[in-house]
Order: C-alpha cells, then structure tokens, then sequence
C-alpha cells in the first residue's frame, strides 16, 4: 500500500492464553499484506499468570505492552484504544487472527463505503467449516462477533470504547447501539473471515451440557442493555421478552434456564443506574429487529409445536428465526456484504 494508506493500530487483549497469543501474533507479523511502517501492535494483558507478558516482552520486542494489574474483562481493550494513534483500530481477542491481505482489504472497503466500523465473518481453526457468524449466532448489522472488528479511531474516541459494567458477553450489542446511535455507518464483510482458535459453543442437546453460565450472563447482560439504552417503552417490552424467553428455555432446554428471569431483572435494574437512552428510532429499530430483543413468540415455533414442546420437552423443534430474519433484509442482508447507518 501507498505512503497515504490509512495508518492502522492493532491492539489485542490477552488474558492466559500465552500460546494462542503467541501464534496469533506470529501469524500476523509473518503474513499481514500491509504496509508495516503504516502499522502498529498493542497487546493489553488483562492481569494474566501464565507468563503471556513475560514472553510478549522477549519474543515481541515491536509490539507495545500494556499489563493491566486486575483483569477488567473486555473493557480492558480500552486501555488500547486510549493510546493508539492509528487511523483505525483493529481490536483482535487473543486467540484471533486476521491474517494476509484480509485487512487490507477491510481498510479498502471501509474507505470506500466511508464506514466507520467493519465487522467480519468468523471461522474456527478448530473445527473445519465451522463459521460462528453463520452457524452459531447470527448478529445481523445490529451487532457483531467482537473478536475482530475494525474501527475508526475518531469513533473509538468520541464514544469511549466499550462498557466496563459489562464484563464479558453483550458489550459489541452495547457500542454498536451507541454507535448507530451517534449516525456512524457499519460495514459488515462476511467474505473477509478472522480466524478463531475455539471449538464451537453452540448447545446440541445432551449428552453435553447446558451452557448455564453464558446463558445466564447473556440474560443478565441483556437486561442491563435494555435498560440502560432503550427508549421505557421498548425496554419493558424487552424485558418481558428475555423473561418469556428464559420460561420457555426451561421446559424446552434446560430447568437452570429459569434462573434467566432473576438474571434479567438484575440486570435491567442495574442498567436503570446508568440510564442514558438511545434516540427513540434506535430504540424502536432494536426492539422490532434485533433478535434478542424480540418478542419469543414472533420467532419461536409454530403454536401447536411450541405447546408440545413445553409439555413433554420434545427438544429443538424448528423454530422461524430464519423466515424472521429473511423478511428484515435491510438488518439480516441475504448478501456477503451489508451497510447500515440510522
């Protein structure tokens, strides 16, 4: 690239995964397509004890490091984001990659559509074929996998980075709201895929079991969000619906999926502590089309199937998630690429 290519700063957060690390970090220094001069690396070690910032110091004498004395869950990437001088910043989770010329090719595009974030797709290096973003969590343009996502640095600074009230799961849902919020534009590239070093952590049925803490942290997180961001209306009705959702969970899933409730209401009541709404059309735009937010019983089952499922606990019937999210195109894009500014 040109001596004018947007400058970049990758800043990665660490957190006792000293081996990932260091191969991500090879990976990267070895294969970027990238002008090097025009890129600098951050690593963020969110008060690791396996020797990750012992072997960043002697093997990685040209990345940056910033050792956290607690670990601060993802919020700690903004201890990154504060000193990075690049014109965008790409934020990696220790165990990710984004390796060739897929970040050219992001700071291409973003360029072009004038974007001021850029979200990927995610495929495991574990499990061949496995693509999170497709086949695990479908975000839509509502939010994204934060394991790699490229921002401008101008956003990062006007909006703060992310939450530090959530430790870990929700907080991409909770910038990119007040992202949209502030009339920035996101770029979601599906075919531009960041590499992930974990196994899938979609629940199938036993014999595995339940995800009982994500789901609960979800449930909780959710509920923070919802309160802090959405319009009265819009939050209530979300609370009802994450409440709904977890009852139907227990007899469909698992019985610890009632316990969502109570993670729920803590949740939206500590987000009512830091209340500080959206505008009421990104409010309503989240509670209509996210599909967290959304009322269970547009997305779930046929009725007959649903009341057949509670009573004798038949497992996973099909549900009309995809046929939901079909008929929102401009949120849910059919496409590898989408753009969504509101």
């Amino acid at each position: 690239m040109s001596d004018t290519a947007p400058t970049v700063t990758i800043v990665v957060l660490a957190y006792n995964r000293r081996e990932d690390l260091r191969h991500s970090l090879k990976t990267m220094l070895e294969t970027l397509d990238y002008d090097r001069d025009r890129l600098d690396f951050i690593v963020v070690d969110n008060a690791s004890v396996d020797g990750t910032a012992e072997m960043v110091r002697s093997e990685f004498p040209v990345v940056r490091l910033i050792v956290r004395p607690v670990n601060n869950g993802v919020s700690g990437w903004n201890d990154g984001f504060a000193v990075a001088t690049g014109d965008y910043v790409l934020a990696l989770d220790d165990d990710c990659q984004l390796p060739g010329d897929r970040l050219r090719r992001a700071v291409t595009e973003c360029v072009r559509e004038q974007a001021d974030l850029v979200s990927f797709g995610v495929t495991s290096s574990k499990q061949e074929g496995h693509r999170f973003d497709l086949d695990e969590y479908i975000t839509g343009l509502l939010a994204y996998w934060g394991c790699a996502v490229l921002v401008k640095r101008s956003a990062l600074d006007i909006l703060g980075g992310y939450d530090p009230e959530i430790f870990v799961w929700g907080n991409e849902l909770e910038f990119m709201m007040r992202f949209l919020d502030r009339g920035f534009r996101h770029l979601h590239l599906s075919d531009v895929v960041a590499v992930h070093a974990k196994r899938s952590g979609k629940w199938s049925g036993p014999p595995a079991p339940f995800p009982a803490r994500p789901y609960l942290a979800n449930k909780r997180n959710f509920g923070y969000i919802a309160a802090k961001l959405l319009g009265p209306r819009d939050a209530a009705e979300t609370l009802l619906a994450l409440i709904t959702d977890s009852v139907i969970d227990s007899r469909r899933l698992d019985p610890v999926c009632i316990k969502g409730t109570i993670d729920a209401l803590r949740g939206f009541r500590h987000g009512l502590a830091h209340r500080n709404p959206v505008r009421p059309h990104v409010s309503r735009t989240y509670r209509r089309n996210f599909e967290t937010f959304a009322s269970p019983w547009r997305l779930s089952r046929a009725p007959s199937k649903m009341v057949r499922d509670a009573v004798f606990r038949r497992g996973l019937s099909p549900d009309r998630r995809h046929e939901w999210r079909a008929s929102r195109p401009r949120f849910y894009p059919p496409e590898p690429r989408g753009v969504l500014e509101l």
